[in-house]
């Protein structure tokens, strides 16, 4: 058995990511050496160590989220664009991950964030409310079990339904953002819908098979029909892509959950532009 498995069978409250994290750190030692997370353990071997709880310090906040669905056990929000999902680079502040501390998660990894949507990405987004929930997540979103549908407008007319299979990777000169390649990189799928089609543009609903960062973004760039006011893969700052729907069986209560909002008032706005272009 790997070591990380054995361990989160003996700490069945704390996520997988905890406790990679933890045997990385070297809380954990196999036969007094520091070993790697996929260790296979072998009759004999002396597991020794101690989970120090990793408790998030990122400053809680009174932010107000727009809650579209709750239980005991998770909730999910309405992002609004432009908010980040989680502090990084240069931002520090008024991001879901401070407004979650500051509605006293600060018990749970990351907040209980489980998955993110991009800074200029708008919509449904899940949050785990215990470490059970938060741990189930995460592996219904490894084996792609949570299905997420996204509208975005795109330059240009798509003539017909697309799958697009195509491997990214970061940009080799601009590494906050990626790119396709044909060799290396990770395999990425998105499947593009057309709803409508306009003059200039197209209406487009996205769903995923893989959930690499920027996939949509980077995909629709890759066939010539970039998204709408992206400021990283087109032009404009109003990005118009948002994630309107949300499918799922509940981790605890296997109820299915159908989530759907409808999406903001500036993509509305953007779409009637659209439409009415000559």
């Amino acid at each position: 058995m790997r070591l990380d498995k054995y361990l989160s069978e003996k700490y069945p409250d704390v996520t997988r990511s905890q406790i990679a994290a933890a045997i990385k750190r070297g809380d954990f030692t196999v036969n007094g050496q520091v070993v790697k997370a996929g260790y296979e353990l072998r009759p004999n071997d002396m597991v020794a160590g101690e989970l120090t709880p990793v408790v998030e310090t990122a400053t809680p906040e009174d932010i107000t989220l727009n809650v579209v669905y709750e239980d005991d056990d998770l909730m999910v929000i309405n992002k609004p664009r432009g908010m980040v999902v989680h502090p990084g680079a240069g931002v520090k502040s008024g991001t879901v991950l401070n407004a979650l501390l500051g509605r006293g998660q600060g018990n749970l990894e990351r907040a209980g964030i489980v998955h993110r949507l991009d800074k200029n990405t708008a919509g449904l987004l899940i949050i785990a409310k215990n470490a059970e929930c938060q741990q189930r997540l995460g592996r219904m979103f490894e084996k792609h079990d949570i299905q997420r549908t996204y509208w975005g407008l795109v330059d240009g007319v798509v003539p017909v339904d697309i799958i697009i299979d195509k491997n990214l990777k970061r940009h080799p000169q601009h590494r906050t953002i990626f790119t396709t390649t044909e060799q290396g990189g990770r395999r990425a799928v998105t499947h593009l819908h057309v709803l409508e089609r306009y003059a200039k543009h197209t209406l487009c609903e996205f769903t995923l098979e893989t959930g690499r960062t920027h996939q949509i973004r980077v995909h629709c760039k890759a066939i010539h029909h970039p998204i709408l006011g992206d400021p990283e893969y087109n032009s404009g700052n109003g990005q118009m892509l948002e994630a309107v729907k949300l499918d799922f069986c509940h981790p605890m209560t296997g109820k299915i959950i159908h989530l759907q909002i409808a999406p903001t008032k500036e993509f509305a706005e953007a779409k009637e532009k659209c439409y009415h272009l000559k």
